[in-house]
């Protein structure tokens, strides 16, 4: 008890309302920011304008800025499509307990592990080479990057080596073994609780409850007499609302809850470790993606001020496990202005076609970075009057892109990989044009026609035509 009163969790609901102040870790100190408004659903992340109370004028932060938090505990959207349970302090305090063992922390890095080795096996990524003595994940091609990052002072505010030392190494041996068996374990054990109750006679089972218990499941007697004269035996077996269950359907019952709590235990701490782990991907490809295409911010992406993070419960700060309980987050420049959805609303009929074009070019544009997004979506851009076109110009409305949290990069993929083939696959602009072109057309009888780009052209000739294969090409050897 005395433990549990020293973990107090100030943050018992949602923080993210307008008008209520919020403390960001920035370049190592702590500051404050009001929350002007909030843009919901929150899918993956939380995203907010804030408006500073101190000068960030040096940082280049002038005026309302965009926050996009990558906090597990309030990504609405991710948590009810996992079918997890709402957020509550009691989790958080669960979670670090189970964390604070040395089970718990030895599990949770292999089954980051194994979260990472799916998610490369998912989109065929290269394998990731742990080196030796650090516990960090490398990409070989990557490496030459990632050292000319850290020169030019850009870290990971939420890597901990600490947390991934001399347990990580070891953790390796078994980590093909543990998590699978993990999840063999608990559909065997299913299977077992419905071969009981389908069968329904006597069988001797040794459950692999939490305290081991042997029990022996006798079959009940059945009357040949009754058998004879026609009555049906299996009367024997049916428990009416006013009888009182049998031994074999209590001893059912009771393994059943067994079962149940047990996988309830892990189901709420096995989820808030994956989402620990999957929100830290989401923020990693975002913040790469803008560095990747830096010379696109404030052109057709937005600006990227700086990276920050929310601390969690104070009980759980300045400890080796701290980064379960951290949201990682992402200050950037406020674009206002209006989806391109919302197109018929805000622009004359004869603007549509160009605004459009212009967001088929602005894809193609970042695929030529050697990025694929697989959320690209018409959500994604936001349309405002430029002030800096000429009322004579082509395109009299600026559009940008936002949301990368769902991207893959060349450099995840076998240097001998066809990339042309992943990016047919992709069909970015086809997902902006094709999509809009069907919209205006139900909803306005026209107004854009799509006509695919001459890259996108050949690309459709060479890998998605009858005569093409469409099995994934073998990566040439390099």
């Amino acid at each position: 008890m005395e433990e549990d009163a020293k973990m107090i969790d100030k943050v018992t609901e949602c923080p993210y309302v307008v008008g209520n102040k919020i403390t960001l870790q920035l370049e190592g100190r702590p500051v404050q920011a009001t929350i002007v408004k909030t843009f919901e659903p929150w899918t993956n992340s939380c995203a907010m304008v804030l408006s500073f109370d101190s000068d960030l004028s040096a940082l280049g932060i002038e005026g309302n800025v965009v926050l996009k938090v990558y906090d597990r505990r309030f990504s609405i959207e991710q948590r009810t499509f996992c079918k997890a349970d709402p957020w509550t302090p009691e989790i958080e305090r669960d979670l670090y307990k189970y964390l604070c063992s040395d089970e718990g922390l030895k599990f949770a890095i292999e089954h980051e592990k194994f979260c990472i080795k799916e998610r490369e096996e998912d989109h065929d990524f290269m394998p990731t080479i742990i080196e030796e003595g650090t516990g960090e994940e490398q990409h070989p091609q990557n490496t030459c990057e990632q050292e000319g990052a850290n020169e030019n002072g850009h870290t990971n505010d939420n890597d901990d080596a600490n947390s991934k030392g001399t347990l990580f190494k070891l953790s390796m041996l078994s980590i093909n073994l543990l998590s699978p068996l993990f999840h063999a374990y608990k559909m065997a054990f299913r299977g077992l609780l419905c071969a009981i109750r389908f069968f329904h006679t006597g069988v001797t089972a040794v459950l692999p409850w939490r305290h081991q218990k042997a029990i022996d499941i006798k079959p009940q007697g059945i009357n040949r007499n009754d058998e004879a004269n026609g009555n049906n035996s299996t009367n024997t077996y049916v428990t009416t609302e006013e009888q009182q269950p049998s031994n074999l359907d209590a001893a059912v019952e009771d393994a059943g809850e067994s079962e149940e709590a047990a996988e309830e235990e892990w189901d709420y701490l096995g989820s808030e470790l994956d989402f620990c782990f999957f929100k830290q991907f989401r923020y990693e490809s975002e913040t790469e993606a803008y560095e990747t295409m830096k010379d696109l911010q404030g052109i057709h992406i937005p600006r990227i001020f700086a990276h920050t993070k929310i601390l969690g419960p104070e009980y759980t700060q300045d400890q080796p496990i701290s980064r379960y309980f951290e949201h990682p987050g992402i200050l950037m420049e406020y674009i206002e202005g209006f989806p391109l959805p919302d197109i018929a609303e805000h622009a004359p009929r004869k603007e549509w076609q160009p605004i459009i074009d212009k967001a088929v070019e602005i894809v193609n544009d970042i695929m030529s970075h050697r990025i694929l997004n697989d959320d690209t979506d018409v959500r994604c851009f936001i349309v405002q009057p430029d002030p800096a076109n000429k009322l004579e110009s082509e395109y009299k409305f600026k559009l940008t892109m936002i949301d990368f949290g769902h991207t893959r990069f060349r450099r995840q993929y076998h240097p001998g990989e066809d990339w042309r083939w992943w990016e047919a696959r992709d069909d970015g602009e086809g997902a902006i044009a094709r999509v809009m072109e069907r919209r205006l057309e139900v909803d306005h009888g026209g107004g854009y026609i799509y006509k695919r780009t001459p890259y996108r052209q050949m690309l459709v000739k060479d890998y998605m035509g009858e005569h093409c294969p469409q099995e994934r090409p073998i990566p040439r050897d390099v």
